[in-house]
Parts: C-alpha cells; structure tokens; sequence
C-alpha cells in the first residue's frame, strides 16, 4: 500500500482514465455505462462534477489509511444509490408494477421525469462506483474491495429485491412471508457493512470464511442468502 496521501488531482486522473478502459473493454456491462456517460457533454459534465465532489471528500482527508476509509464509505453509498435501476433492469420490472416502484421512490415526480431522472442518477453512480473499485484496489491496494465489497454489493440487491417484492405482493401470504426476512437481511448488511469499514478488526472473521470456502470447495464468493426469483421474472 502507497505511504503517502493520494492528490484529489490523481483521484480524477485514475478515475477518468478508468472511464476510457471501460469504453473500450470487452465487458459488455462496464461498456454499457461508460458509453452512456460520454453520449453527451452534458451527461459527462454532471458526472465529473459530481465525482470530483465525492473524490474530494476523499483527498480532503490527508492519510492514506483515512483516504482508504472514506473511499469505502463513498463506494457502499454509490452501491446504495445504483440499486434501484439495477433491480430494475435486473427483474425486468416492466408495465404498472413499474410505475408503482418509480412512484414509491418519486413520490412528487411524474413517470417519465422519475424514470430519466433514474436511469441518468444509475449511469452517473455506477460509473463512480468503477472508478472508486479502481481507486481501491489498484491505487490504494486495499482488499475490502475485492470480496467483502462484492460480497456486500450482492447481499444488498438480495435486500432490495425483497423489499420491492413487499410493495408489489402478488398475495398477502407472500408478503407476509417476504417481510419476515427483511429484518434477517438487514442484519447481514449491518455485519458486512461493519466489516468492511472496519477491516483490522474483522480479519478473524474473513479468514474464517475464506477456510470454510477452502474446506467446502466454495472459492469463488463469500456464501450469502440468494433469493428465488419471482413468478414471471
């Protein structure tokens, strides 16, 4: 891990060169997003207006173990604030049951201005939300970012299906059942979330999982709760 405090100008720099790997990678999904930011100025403008601000409250802070601490923080809000076009996208929400979740989360917006408003906040966020994992595990070199981040990204779309499917019960026995483990989930997130901010302290606990995985034959990810899909997704 570098000694020294990374420059808000060097925040940005990896930051936009990661934009520019991503427009040209042969990964379909960063592609995606990388092309949708730079479509236009204007959309690229807003973007790096609001990444400079998240990626100053980093360089604000003028010790690299406090700068890694404050990236982790930035990366689990940007995780938080792409989960709802991502549940979106990722159940194929469609119709009234669309317009339903859009107006839950938009109360005082129309459809259309809620859905633009959405997708271009997905775009901007998921975009930040590369470029921090960049920063984290290529500059800083810190290892929460590599499964616990994951890990932690995983269980929150488990948390956000589930909540979602309590706004759109297809009967009262489900939903019933479906906000029963909510309070279990969020739990879960409330360990992770302490984890990863907190990664001297819960190394113990990391290493246990990562021999439980080695012991299971389990390597690739750290176990989390996996939800069924709904009926018709």
């Amino acid at each position: 891990m570098h000694r020294s405090a990374i420059s808000h100008s060097r925040l940005m720099r990896e930051s936009t060169d990661r934009i520019e790997i991503a427009l040209r990678s042969d990964d379909t999904k960063e592609h995606l997003i990388a092309h949708r930011l730079s479509e236009s100025s204007s959309s690229w403008q807003l973007w790096e207006n609001e990444h400079s601000g998240l990626m100053r409250h980093v360089a604000d802070y003028g010790v690299l173990r406090t700068q890694a601490a404050a990236l982790r923080q930035t990366a689990l809000r940007l995780i938080h604030g792409k989960a709802l076009f991502e549940y979106l996208r990722r159940n194929e929400v469609r119709g009234a049951e669309r317009v339903r979740i859009l107006h839950h989360f938009y109360p005082t917006r129309g459809y259309q201005h809620a859905i633009i408003a959405e997708h271009g906040a997905f775009v901007r966020k998921a975009c930040s939300y590369l470029c921090a994992s960049h920063v984290g595990t290529g500059l800083v070199q810190d290892p929460v970012f590599l499964d616990p981040m994951e890990h932690y990204e995983n269980l929150y779309a488990d948390y956000f299906d589930l909540y979602c499917a309590t706004l759109l019960p297809e009967d009262g026995v489900e939903s019933a059942s479906e906000r029963s483990l909510l309070p279990l989930l969020k739990h879960q997130l409330n360990e992770w979330r302490w984890i990863i901010l907190n990664p001297r302290e819960s190394q113990p606990r990391i290493k246990r999982e990562r021999e439980i995985r080695g012991a299971t034959g389990e390597t690739q990810r750290l176990p989390y709760l996996k939800l069924q899909p709904r009926d018709g997704v």
